[in-house]
């Protein structure tokens, strides 16, 4: 691969190509480059942002007169460092603070496009997961940065240096390999891995705001400030590590007179290894009710699963944890409200394709719901008093989006108000496509949600709501429509309440009843409901090709 340490030009549009830049894929046969934007095919393979780790042949110099990619092998280095940097630029809606989580984000990305970001010849290991994780510790500090550093959450990363491209860490960190196998050779003073590289980023970048990175002074401390700070942290941890022993031995005095004599070899072997081993045990149980961190390779290895299953789970959305709940309680009123319609493509982190941000616009008002009508009422009899040839204003169009970032407060405080508490619906920005909200002006009046792939040739409609006041007028009958039509040629299924009169508007679109789930709702409704908890499971038959 090329390094640009020399000036080159693009051979199509022959303007200059810059390093974090106006980067460019170099031709194996004529050895002349051509800029990314430039490319008759429009992009490379795959799309992702950043990406120009192909052996590429211009139009000239192919046989058959088109642009030819072969992917390189990449290394899990370079294939997360290229994961993130698409994230960042494509999908930033997906991020907290900037940071993405390692599973439900980097995994799942790189597990949807396996065949763009592998040759065809590579094979899948069964723990390829924990080499995400192990990656990503690994490199921890100068390449990648975890969320602990932010908002205390291990299992949040992102690139060290957001602007530095994909390619340009790749030429930095295979100089800095080499650059340490020479120092060892001569047998120098080693240097510390976050200085070398950063030092070696600041010789290849030329312009300063590229390096926009997280406090880097913090990282490139004296090394008299790095002892002084790892005695004092070393003292601490010893007169914690004391107390802790202390407190122990005679908590395991007091048990093991408490015993008999059969039961100290147990007590023995389950307090007798690390004063650590508590805090390793209470990590442990923290990562079986949250997400997994990358933190220790071991644990994470240990929690992966044994098959590698794209099938996602319909009740996936049924979250009823009262972490998510508490925090829709700290959202300002208006959020809870309204939400906000992007005016730029949406891309899926699912099919990877751009979505207009709207569906449908209902721009002739035709959709007069009940809520509409009153409010019409009373600004005519507010006003009519004062001016007897009072006009109402013309009514706002009803907007039909895909689901962003912004709705997710709403929606989720809808859920835990009209359905069940504990209700966190962020997952389905994984799958954009397959929803749909139904906003006037910025107040969220309906959703859907679709889960595809619940099996081979069946998706799941999890959820469909419509305000109270604004039923009755068609809003639902269109999100259904949508969903039907997002998922051609696929079985629809889902679970409504027995009592629920919205029975009637699925089997107008041909939803058939096949069982009764009885106490399908019991785990998630309160036993003082006065609702029905047992469930119709209906499903809509489509032909397969």
């Amino acid at each position: 691969m090329e390094t640009l340490a020399e000036t080159k030009f693009c051979k199509y549009c022959i303007d200059k190509l810059e390093l974090c830049g106006e980067e460019g894929l170099e031709c194996i046969i004529c050895k002349k480059s051509v800029h990314l934007k430039c490319l008759k095919r429009g992009s490379v393979p795959g799309g992702l942002y950043g990406d120009i780790f192909f052996i590429f042949t211009c139009l000239e110099c192919s046989e058959n007169q088109s642009e030819l990619f072969k992917r390189i092998r990449l290394s899990w280095l370079q294939v997360i460092v290229l994961v993130l940097y698409h994230l960042q630029h494509k999908s930033p809606g997906l991020a907290r603070k900037g940071f993405f989580h390692w599973r439900h984000h980097v995994a799942t990305f790189v597990d949807k496009n396996w065949e763009i970001l592998f040759p065809s010849d590579f094979k899948r290991k069964k723990k390829w997961m924990g080499t995400i994780a192990g990656t990503l510790s690994h490199f921890n500090r100068y390449i990648f940065l975890s969320g602990i550093s932010v908002f205390n959450e291990p299992a949040f990363w992102a690139l060290m240096y957001p602007k530095i491209t994909p390619f340009a860490i790749s030429i930095v960190y295979s100089t800095m390999v080499t650059e340490k196998q020479n120092i060892k050779n001569q047998k120098k003073t080693l240097i510390p891995e976050a200085e070398l590289f950063y030092n070696l980023l600041c010789s290849i970048v030329t312009e300063s705001e590229l390096l926009q990175n997280f406090n880097i002074n913090n990282l490139l401390q004296s090394k008299q400030e790095l002892k002084q700070e790892d005695i004092e942290l070393t003292d601490l941890a010893l007169e914690d590590t004391q107390k802790e022993v202390k407190l122990k031995q005679q908590n395991k005095r007091k048990i093991l007179k408490s015993l008999g004599q059969s039961s100290r070899k147990l007590m023995k072997l389950a307090t007798s290894s690390s004063p650590l081993m508590d805090d390793v045990t209470r990590f442990t149980l923290d990562l079986q009710e949250t997400s997994n961190s990358p933190n220790s390779d071991s644990i994470i290895e240990e929690k992966l699963p044994k098959e590698n299953l794209k099938l996602l789970d319909p009740f996936c959305h049924y979250n009823t944890s009262l972490r998510n709940h508490s925090s829709i309680k700290r959202v300002s009123l208006q959020t809870k409200l309204t939400g906000g319609v992007r005016e730029e493509l949406i891309l899926s982190p699912y099919s990877g394709i751009y979505l207009k941000p709207y569906i449908y616009t209902d721009s002739d008002a035709e959709t007069f719901p009940t809520w509409l009508k009153l409010m019409a009422e009373i600004q005519i009899a507010a006003n009519k008093h004062n001016r007897e040839e009072y006009v109402l204003p013309p009514r706002g169009p009803i907007d039909y989006a895909y689901v962003q970032p912004e709705h997710i407060p709403a929606i989720n405080s809808l859920c835990n108000q009209f359905f069940w508490p504990g209700i966190d619906l962020t997952e389905a920005l994984q799958y954009p496509e397959f929803s749909c909200v139904a906003l006037y002006k910025k107040l969220i009046i309906g959703f859907a949600f679709l889960v595809p792939d619940v099996k081979h040739t069946e998706s799941y409609m999890s959820f469909l709501f419509t305000r109270p006041h604004w039923r009755n007028c068609g809003i639902a009958t269109f999100m259904i429509y949508h969903l039907i039509q997002t998922s051609l040629h696929k079985d629809i299924t889902l679970h409504v309440a027995m009592d629920n009169p919205a029975l009637l508007l699925y089997q107008k679109f041909g939803f058939k009843v096949e069982n009764v789930v009885l106490n399908f709702y019991d785990k998630y409704l309160r036993s003082d409901v006065k609702e029905s908890k047992h469930a119709f499971f209906c499903r809509l038959e489509r032909d397969f090709l």
